[in-house]
């Protein structure tokens, strides 16, 4: 259900990389350098960054020698019984503040991984709590001190997400949220830098690269997966935005 440790007494599994997890999981460099890749997406590997992975992303890292932080992996079950939802961005900066309190409770959340009896479980359970918890303050802290996404942008993002393998127009994502084309276009610039268009297109390249990675499903299966009508069109697009075929990709 649950594991805790230092990340330097963490053996990393032999599996083959990248890959996903069936688990939540927190890493929390203390020490460290190099490379986090979420979801085709990369990040920094830095001193007191945190990252928060979530069951079925696709992960992979390359990390500096003599890394050192802390592990907590946890089953979706756990989240459910802890009726706490898990913070949605993929890493923390820790301020100084943070990191002297969060270090103390990992210290005690390994500690009572020793006790192997049902007080040290349910108490590893609370204190996974109580860190998901500060995370999400933090999380609401840190929106407060920036400028807040505007909510038509995060229903968009959703929507989009939510209908990723259908064929929608701009405008028909415009018209479900209830604004026009012009408006759409300019909360997502504003926000995101880019046109509305290049969101969902992006959005549905990472999708393609995890079936394309993942599952058997041919090329024109994902194709039509995904909202496009024509295989030979989604095949050109992918190469544009990734410099390989998908079937180039897959063998990868």
């Amino acid at each position: 259900m649950f594991y805790v440790g230092t990340f330097e007494g963490t053996e990393d599994p032999d599996i083959a990389w990248p890959h996903r997890h069936d688990f939540y999981s927190l890493v929390w460099f203390t020490k460290s350098s190099g490379i986090n890749v979420i979801d085709f997406e990369e990040y920094e590997i830095k001193h007191n960054r945190l990252f928060l992975m979530r069951p079925k992303q696709v992960h992979n890292w390359s990390y500096s020698k003599n890394s050192n932080g802390y592990i907590a992996v946890f089953d979706k079950h756990l989240l459910k019984e802890l009726t706490i939802d898990f913070v949605d961005r993929p890493f923390f900066d820790l301020s100084d503040k943070n990191t002297r309190l969060l270090k103390p409770l990992f210290a005690n959340l390994i500690e009572e991984s020793t006790q192997n009896d049902q007080l040290g479980e349910k108490t590893i359970v609370q204190g996974i709590s109580y860190v998901l918890l500060l995370l999400k303050r933090w999380s609401n802290e840190n929106l407060q001190n920036k400028v807040v996404k505007s909510k038509d942008i995060l229903k968009f993002s959703s929507l989009v997400t939510n209908t990723i393998s259908e064929n929608l127009s701009v405008y028909d994502y415009a018209s479900k949220l209830n604004l026009t084309v012009d408006k759409l276009n300019a909360i997502c610039k504003e926000n995101y830098g880019q046109s509305p268009k290049t969101i969902i297109l992006e959005k549905k390249i990472t999708e393609a690269k995890r079936l394309l990675y993942f599952t058997d499903l041919s090329v024109k299966e994902i194709a039509f997966r995904l909202g496009f009508e024509d295989s030979s069109y989604f095949s050109r697009i992918f190469k544009q935005k990734t410099n390989l075929s998908p079937s180039e990709f897959k063998s990868t």
